[in-house]
């Protein structure tokens, strides 16, 4: 880990002024050194789902509210030397055990790594992806290889480069190439994608709690353009809900996973995105919007509420933020479900307006009198953001460097671990020093490690995945399913994160890493 302070931490110290000390530091993070099996997790293999189905304690009378001072400098000097510290301990137990030649694993990194090493590459091969399920042939398939790949010719590997050569595309060649090449995709999807049909979810998830893991489901695809898809995305949640809820009530009692500070929480969360539940999803029309899909979500609520699952709302384009942040705390005021806890929003840190919606959340919570989860991400969209604002003449909605996505990142997490009464903390990311950032705020400010938890990708940084769950805190991952053709979007990005500069695959393996 750094030995340093990072351009996050400065900017936070930087941010701060002089406070009275609230207390002495806690000492609890301290004893993370080493992993070692969570004394909370109580696993009875002839316990099913105890109080699964029972609501939980809801505060119906909130403390007001006013917006806290910043913290003292000595109080971000402290975390930061907690920060740091503790990220140099978990990089120090963190299993970087590089997988065989033998796993698939080892030929998706070294394709990765690849990429990485040629932005020309990466371009090219990231569009061969996004187009391949539209190609129905093989003969097809090898068409476009060879279209997309002479382009970049002399930077391919001498073998490929000689395949591309040698084959045409209506070759016996040319189709084992094409053959190849969409098999090779699927599994990379397979990768982040966790099945297409129930039996695969369910396997899915099944193995994922045996490994001390919780999920939450998300059906792929986005915006929908008809009526007819919008009910087909309604209709298959709440087909999820009402087939999972009697799998799930079946597992083995987990005090870690299935409990928090206030009482049971679900063992099923489910996410998903407002705009595939109206087709006329339009920020121009917010009233129009906020019916079309709150007809569609209000079913999904109810089935949810009814078999104990957690409904977590994503967020997506930064044009759809605030008219999915209007609908989230309309449907959520309604008297049916003003006081149900097992609902939540997600806010993306690489928009400097991240504070601001949070702070608002928090009111609004206040005034709602239930809490709600908070999944805090830096965010997925930057480049589609980036490219469209400038395209548009726009001012650019996203931080343009990732260092201010970073400490926008931390001082989120601050904030949520001070409210974490009202706003409960799920904290997504896969950098240590995020995490070790926000256990050390947690140990600060004496949250209780089961009143958060932190987030994860599926088939990313499964190492940590594990440490975190080892050390006694809740791990949740955010598991795709679907279809091999809308998955190809989620890949993608996927992709993208995975071979940017400053992401973890590129340091998983890297003893020096920040």
């Amino acid at each position: 880990m750094a030995r340093k302070k990072s351009k996050a931490a400065e900017a936070a110290a930087q941010a701060a002024e002089s406070t009275p000390r609230k207390k002495a530091a806690p000492k609890r993070a301290a004893k993370k050194a080493a992993p070692k099996k969570a004394s909370a997790r109580k696993t009875a293999a002839n316990k099913s789902g105890e109080d699964a189905g029972s609501k939980r304690k809801v505060r119906s009378t909130l403390p007001a509210w006013t917006p806290p001072p910043p913290a003292a400098p000595e109080v971000l000097e402290r975390v930061e030397a907690e920060t740091q510290r503790l990220g140099r301990d978990l990089w120090g137990h963190l299993d970087r055990r590089q997988p065989s030649v033998f796993e698939r694993r080892w030929w998706l990194d070294h394709i990765l790594k690849w990429a990485m090493q040629d932005e020309s590459v990466k371009v090219q091969m990231f569009r061969f992806v996004d187009v391949l399920p539209m190609l129905k042939t093989s003969e097809s398939i090898a068409r476009h290889l060879k279209e997309y790949f002479d382009e970049v010719a002399t930077h391919l590997p001498l073998a490929v480069r000689l395949g591309l050569e040698v084959s045409e595309p209506d070759s016996l060649l040319g189709k084992a190439l094409a053959v190849n090449a969409r098999t090779n995709a699927r599994k990379m999807a397979e990768r982040f994608i966790t099945g297409s049909n129930s039996n695969e979810i369910f396997q899915s998830v099944t193995k994922l709690r045996k490994q001390g893991v919780a999920f939450t489901l998300d059906l792929l695809g986005e915006a929908v353009v008809s009526e007819d898809e919008a009910d087909a995305y309604q209709q298959a949640y709440l087909n999820l809900i009402n087939e999972l809820a009697p799998l799930v009530d079946n597992w083995p009692h987990d005090e870690l996973l299935d409990h928090d500070d206030h009482g049971a929480i679900p063992r099923a969360q489910v996410s998903l995105k407002l705009s595939a539940l109206y087709s006329r999803f339009k920020p121009i029309d917010p009233e129009g919007s906020s019916e079309g899909v709150k007809k569609r979500l209000r079913p999904i609520f109810r089935a949810a509420r009814k078999r104990h699952v957690h409904v977590h709302v994503d967020m997506e384009h930064y044009a759809f933020k605030d008219l999915t942040l209007q609908i989230f705390k309309e449907i959520c005021s309604e008297d049916e479900f003003r006081d149900w806890p097992d609902c939540g929003i997600v806010i993306q840190a690489y928009l400097p307006e991240a504070e601001r919606d949070l702070h608002d959340l928090r009111q609004w919570v206040e005034e709602r009198g239930t809490p709600v989860c908070v999944r805090l991400v830096k965010g997925a969209y930057w480049d589609y953001e980036t490219v469209v604002a400038e395209y548009r003449g726009w001012p650019c909605p996203v931080y343009r460097e990732k260092w201010q996505s970073d400490a926008n990142f931390e001082r989120q997490t601050e904030f949520l671990m001070r409210n974490r009464d009202w706003l409960r903390p799920a904290i997504a990311s896969h950098n240590l020093r995020s995490l070790a950032h926000a256990i050390s705020w947690a140990a600060e400010l004496n949250v209780p490690e089961d009143a958060w938890e932190i987030q994860m990708l599926h088939g990313m940084a499964d190492e940590q995945q594990h440490l975190f769950s080892q050390l006694g805190y809740r791990v949740r991952v955010y598991a795709p399913f679907g279809e091999f053709l809308p998955g190809m979007a989620y890949l993608v990005r996927r992709l993208l994160e995975n071979t940017s500069n400053d992401s973890f695959l590129r340091h998983a393996y890297e003893r020096d890493a920040d």
